[in-house]
């Protein structure tokens, strides 16, 4: 039986994407999953069967019930995860990059442009300044 007993929240996913995922418990265990694990390799395969589902059913399933592909859950939770540590004044980028689960500084600047419309650095100063 899956744990849906575990509040989900995102501030970078929408909030009917939020409702999504808390309305289907398959997606809700997953999200926590996670979430819980962020800085680890995530893999389609262990999420899927932790919804009792193949890989490319998973997939399908989530698309349609919540909106958004599961990649991009992946994503956005990383790079939400690094917004905390950027908030923080945290260490180097490049160890941010390990510890929100990326294989590489560049894959993680990437992702993070992607999702915030700007650099990890440029983040980071923007968040110095605003808070002086």
């Amino acid at each position: 039986m899956l744990d849906t007993t575990d509040i989900f929240r995102s501030r970078l996913l929408a909030d009917d994407v939020q409702r999504r995922i808390a309305y289907y418990p398959r997606t809700h265990a997953v999200a926590v999953y996670v979430r819980d694990h962020i800085g680890e390799p995530i893999r389609l395969e262990t999420v899927a069967a932790l919804a009792g589902m193949t890989s490319c059913a998973f997939s399908r399933y989530f698309a349609e019930k919540i909106g958004i592909t599961f990649s991009t859950l992946v994503k956005t939770l990383r790079i939400e995860h690094a917004l905390l540590a950027l908030e923080e004044r945290d260490g180097a980028i490049s160890a941010l990059a390990t510890r929100t689960g990326y294989q590489s500084c560049c894959t993680f600047s990437r992702a993070f442009k992607d999702v915030m419309g700007q650099s990890p650095s440029e983040y980071r100063r923007r968040m110095l300044f605003e808070s002086r």
